[in-house]
């Protein structure tokens, strides 16, 4: 197993156990950014606190917790709202409902569904401002899923159109 992550800490030890385990010790981290970064690469993690009594575990096998990220509506242009609409009633067999669904207040887009999301979008005639969330958004932070809801928060840094 290769994990890499950047670590601040006051004091790291480590100890091997048996069956390829190890026991990290470490003080002075954020442990929600340890297990997300853990998490993230398909990995278990057992935290314990010092009377080896389990606190948390997250146990989940590789790839089945998909990493998601709900945002604004307002960073889609009218007509992106209107094309993701009918893209995702259609009824067809292999139709793009199957990954892009609408919720009632926004859509949800399953990006894992394509090798290639981004460029699909394109071809589906999504804009320039669309596609540059979804990329960004996959670079930053490897989403699978991104959840563009009415009521969801605006993020820094993106364009947000007034519809």
């Amino acid at each position: 197993m290769k994990l890499s992550m950047t670590v601040e800490a006051s004091a790291i030890n480590v100890r091997a156990l048996n069956m390829g385990r190890i026991v990290v010790d470490i003080d002075g981290i954020e442990l929600a950014s340890l297990i997300d970064v853990v998490c993230n690469n398909g990995y278990s993690l057992r935290v314990v606190d010092g009377s080896d009594k389990q606190a948390t575990e997250a146990t989940l096998p590789p790839f089945t917790a998909l990493p998601g990220i709900c945002c604004s509506t307002a960073h889609i242009t009218e007509d992106d709202s209107a094309l993701l609409f009918a893209l995702s009633h259609q009824y067809e067999n292999y139709g793009e409902s199957e990954w892009i669904h609408y919720t009632g207040s926004g859509y949800l887009l399953r990006l894992e569904a394509w090798s290639f999301p981004v460029l699909r979008l394109k071809r589906l005639g999504l804009s320039k401002a669309c596609r540059w969330l979804v990329v960004t958004l996959i670079r930053r932070y490897a989403t699978g899923i991104l959840h563009l809801d009415a009521f969801g928060e605006l993020l820094p840094g993106f364009e947000v159109f007034d519809w």
